[in-house]
C-alpha cells in the first residue's frame, strides 16, 4: 500500500515537471485563465484601447507587467509551497527509565518535528487546517502597488502614430487556505516513512485605481490626457498542492537527547499556474534534535534546493510581437528551526518556535521612478510617476510561532497555533491560525 502511494505520487510529480513550458497570457490562450495571469496582466495591458485607434499595439505594455509578474509569482510561488505545517511526529512516545518503556506526557511541538521515530509497525495520522491572508510583498503593501507601461500605436502603413503612457494603481489580495493530510508508518524501529498531501484554495483578485493616460505623437509632443475607469479582475482555485514524501532514519541517541537525519522530497503534483504548487521539485535534506523533559528543547537545520519552475516564463503575444521570458530556479536556502515544549499538564503541552527560511537570488519587488518621454511637469502636477519591477536579492523569512496540543482520550491529540511572520522580507501574511488533530496507531 505505502510503495502504491508513493509511486503515484512520483508518476504525477513526473507528469507535472514533464509539463512544464511558456506561459503565454494573452487572450484566448489556455494559461490567460489561470490565476498566474491575473496580475498585472488585468491591468490593461492586454487590453486595446479604442481610443488609442485600430493600430494599438500592446506588445510593449507588456513588458514591464512581465517584469512585475515574475517578482510576484515566484515570490508566492516559492514561500507558499514551503509554508510551515503541522507536525509529522507522534504527541505520545516512549521513554525508557532503568530500561523499562514509558509513555511520556510531554506532546512535542506543533511545526516542527522530533528526533524520536514512531515505532515499527506503528501509524500516525494526522490532519491540519491553516489560513494564511497575504498583505504586503518586500515591504510594499498589496493593497497600493504603483505600476506604469506605455503602449504604441501604428496608421495603416505601419508607421508610429501615437504612444500612449498608462499610469494608475494595484490593489491585489491574496489569500490561502490550505488542508493537509499527513501518514507515518514506522517501518522499523529507527526509520519511519510518512507522506504529505496538502489540498488548498486560492483566492487572486486585482483592482486598479487612479488610471491615467498620456497620449504623446510620434515626434513625442504631448497630446492629451485622460483617465480611465477601475479594472477588477478575480479568481480562485482549488486543488492538491505539491505533495512531499519523507523519510526519517533515528541516529544514535541516549535515553533523552535524540538526534534525527530527515529527508523531504517535495513533488510538484500542484497546478503551479493557480499557485496551487510551485511547479519545481524540491530536496530538502535536515538534521532534528530533540530533549525529552517536562520541558523539552527543539532544534532542525537544513538546506532546500528546487529544480527550475516555469513561472518565471511568462510570454505574451499581441499582434506579430512575442516576448517571453525563461525558467528559472525556484529559490531555495537555508531552512532552521529552534524551540521549545513545554507539559503544563499529563495530558496539555505548550509549544513555541523560531522558524526561518532562507531565499537567495530570488526576485522582489522594488518601486522606482518612471520618464514619460514628452508629458509636461505641469500636466503630471510635479508629480513623480513610479512603477513595481523586479530586482534579484537574498533574504529570510523568519516566523515565531505558539500552540497547545490537548490529548483528550488515548492517543488522540488536538492543536491550535498562531503563526506570526517578524519581518518584512518577501510575502508577508497576517497571524495565521492553525487547527490539527491527528492520532498513532
Amino acid at each position: 500500500m505505502k510503495r502504491g502511494i508513493l509511486r503515484l505520487l512520483l508518476i504525477t510529480g513526473v507528469f507535472s515537471a514533464s509539463a512544464m513550458a511558456q506561459i503565454n497570457c494573452a487572450s484566448g490562450t489556455t494559461a490567460s485563465t489561470k490565476l498566474i495571469c491575473e496580475f498585472p496582466f488585468s491591468t490593461g495591458a492586454l487590453t486595446n484601447d479604442t481610443a488609442l485607434g485600430t493600430g494599438s499595439n500592446s506588445a510593449s505594455a507588456t513588458a514591464s507587467a512581465q517584469a512585475v509578474a515574475a517578482g510576484l509569482n515566484i515570490a508566492m510561488a516559492s514561500q507558499v509551497t514551503q509554508l510551515p505545517i503541522a507536525s509529522a511526529s507522534a504527541g505520545t512516545v516512549v521513554v525508557f527509565k532503568g530500561g523499562v518503556p514509558e509513555t511520556f506526557n510531554n506532546l512535542g511541538p506543533i511545526l516542527t518535528d522530533r528526533g524520536q521515530t514512531i515505532g515499527r509497525g506503528r501509524v500516525f495520522i494526522g490532519f491540519s487546517a491553516s489560513q494564511f491572508v497575504f498583505n504586503n510583498i518586500d515591504n510594499k503593501p498589496l493593497g497600493n502597488l504603483p505600476f506604469a507601461y506605455s503602449r504604441p500605436a501604428y496608421n495603416g502603413s505601419g508607421n508610429l502614430q501615437s504612444t500612449t503612457y498608462t499610469t494608475e494603481g494595484i490593489n491585489l489580495s491574496f489569500k490561502l487556505n490550505q488542508y493537509v493530510g499527513i501518514a507515518t508508518v514506522g517501518v522499523s524501529k529507527r526509520i519511519d516513512v510518512s507522506a504529505i498531501i496538502p489540498y488548498e484554495r486560492v483566492s487572486l483578485g486585482a483592482t486598479t485605481s487612479s488610471s491615467t493616460n498620456y497620449v504623446v505623437d510620434a515626434s513625442n509632443a504631448y497630446l492629451f490626457s485622460y483617465n480611465l475607469p477601475p479594472i477588477t479582475s478575480s479568481g480562485t482555485a482549488n486543488g492538491i498542492g505539491d505533495a512531499i514524501a519523507n523519510v526519517k532514519a533515528m541516529l544514535p541517541s541516549g535515553e533523552r537527547a535524540s538526534f534525527a537525519a530527515e529527508l523531504n522530497v517535495r513533488i510538484p503534483s500542484g497546478d503551479d499556474q493557480n499557485f496551487l504548487g510551485s511547479g519545481a521539485w524540491g530536496i530538502n535534506p535536515y538534521l532534528v534534535y530533540s530533549y525529552l523533559a517536562k520541558f523539552s528543547p527543539h532544534a532542525k537545520i537544513g538546506y532546500q534546493w528546487n529544480t527550475k519552475t516555469e513561472l518565471t516564463n511568462l510570454t505574451s503575444t499581441a499582434g506579430t510581437t512575442t516576448s517571453a521570458g525563461a525558467e528559472k530556479v525556484l529559490p531555495g536556502g537555508l531552512i532552521y528551526d529552534i524551540g521549545a515544549d513545554y507539559a503544563v499538564a499529563k495530558r496539555m503541552t505548550l509549544a513555541a518556535d523560531l522558524l526561518g527560511s532562507q531565499f537567495l537570488n530570488t526576485p522582489t519587488v522594488s518601486i522606482v521612478n518612471v520618464a514619460l518621454t514628452g508629458v509636461p511637469s505641469s500636466v503630471l502636477q510635479g508629480q513623480s510617476p513610479q512603477t513595481s519591477t523586479s530586482v534579484s536579492t537574498s533574504y529570510t523569512v523568519n516566523n515565531v510561532s505558539a500552540g497547545l496540543k490537548i490529548s483528550p482520550v488515548g492517543r488522540l491529540v488536538l492543536d491550535g497555533n498562531v503563526l506570526i511572520q517578524i519581518n518584512n522580507n518577501g510575502l508577508h501574511s497576517r497571524p495565521t491560525p492553525l487547527v490539527g488533530i491527528s492520532y498513532k496507531f
